[in-house]
């Protein structure tokens, strides 16, 4: 056995024999770490659409999304039944800028490659009105129907009484992106 001298109140500490040592320490890395230290569930993979490639700017929006024009857009969600997720924003507005962290979430990037996903300045484009079915508030996040081309109203941000297509990034947009894919049959 082996001894270690320990110079508090001067006396002798016996210690473990170096196999026993040893054999704790390689049962110890083997055992599962408690369930709460565990890393969140993993993205959600894309399951049907195919990767979509990005034919508009991120806008800070998100580099990793395959951001498509709002006309584009509109045609692509027809021709695929993909729902089209909408950011209005503004370059001016602080809200707007502290958003886009949310879109830097691992699962709503992988959730975003079965959506067809738009975003537009309001200011930079006119046609940003007709997406405003509560008002034209910014920023502003709207699932819109493949086929109709037109706002989703029954898809909303639920914590809000008004300014009900507003989310922060702590709000559940993940949430009603999920909502959305099981409402158009993408699950």
């Amino acid at each position: 056995m082996i001894t270690l001298a320990v110079s508090a109140p001067s006396r002798v500490v016996p210690t473990l024999p170096l196999r026993w040592l040893a054999c704790l320490l390689t049962v110890s890395a083997c055992v599962d770490p408690p369930h709460g230290a565990r890393e969140r569930e993993a993205p959600v993979a894309a399951k049907t659409s195919p990767r979509r490639t990005a034919s508009a700017p991120s806008n800070g929006f998100g580099d990793g999304i395959a951001w498509q024009s709002l006309d584009a857009g509109l045609a692509a969600a027809k021709d695929s039944g993909d729902p089209m997720l909408l950011v209005v924003h503004a370059s001016w507005c602080p809200k707007c800028k502290d958003l886009k962290a949310a879109f830097a979430d691992e699962e709503l990037v992988a959730l975003s490659d079965r959506f067809v996903m738009v975003n537009i300045d309001q200011d930079a484009v006119p046609r940003a009105a007709d997406f405003g079915p509560d008002g034209n508030y910014v920023p502003r996040v709207i699932v819109v129907d493949p086929a109709s081309g037109r706002p989703d109203t029954s898809l909303v941000n639920e914590r809000r009484n008004r300014t009900i297509y507003y989310y922060s990034p702590a709000d559940d947009l993940v949430g009603t992106m999920k909502k959305a894919l099981t409402r158009y049959g993408k699950t």
